[in-house]
């Protein structure tokens, strides 16, 4: 019976001592751990960068509207534009040279606005929204490091129509 229990000690005292892992074990985890998540790294840049083309896109599309609606509200013209880098955007009165009461939208660090007008070159370069609701056609090209989004004025809606990315 001594014996017996001397063996139960010793077996128990073994088991004690084998829970757990081992540094190697721990190690081989670790490194596993690190090439993955080296794998998957490079592909999440790409995404972030593309969600915040997204996010000005959106942005933009909602001063727009509210430049839009401003107009219409106020019954006076209205216009958009954008600063000469391209980060801000200001709403401004064209007809007595005033900042509308709007704060700019800020576009970020890594985003840039330039527009192409598509008619009457003549006007300052930005977008004018008329007391109807209407504006001038102007194509908005909003780029960063994930690649350029075309935005289309419609000019009798005073809409964005959102494009693709190149």
């Amino acid at each position: 019976m001594i014996e017996d229990t001397n063996v139960t000690f010793t077996s128990r005292l073994l088991r004690r001592h084998q829970a757990g892992f081992t540094l190697l074990e721990l190690l081989v985890v670790i490194v596993i751990m690190i090439t993955a998540a080296a794998v998957v790294a490079p592909s999440l840049g790409p995404r972030a960068q593309q969600a915040r083309l997204d996010s000005g896109a959106a942005r933009l599309d909602a001063l727009v509207r509210h430049a839009r609606t401003r107009a219409v509200i106020e019954r006076r013209e209205v216009a958009l534009l954008p600063s000469a880098d391209g980060r801000w955007v200001h709403l401004t009165y064209p007809d007595v040279d005033a900042q509308v009461r709007t704060p700019p939208l800020d576009l970020g660090e890594t985003l840039r606005l330039r527009l192409a007008q598509a008619s009457n070159t003549e006007q300052q370069p930005g977008i004018i929204f008329h007391a109807d609701g209407t504006a001038n056609s102007v194509d908005l090209l909003l780029s960063s490091d994930a690649g350029v989004r075309r935005m289309v004025l419609q000019p009798a809606r005073g809409t964005l129509v959102l494009g693709g990315s190149s």
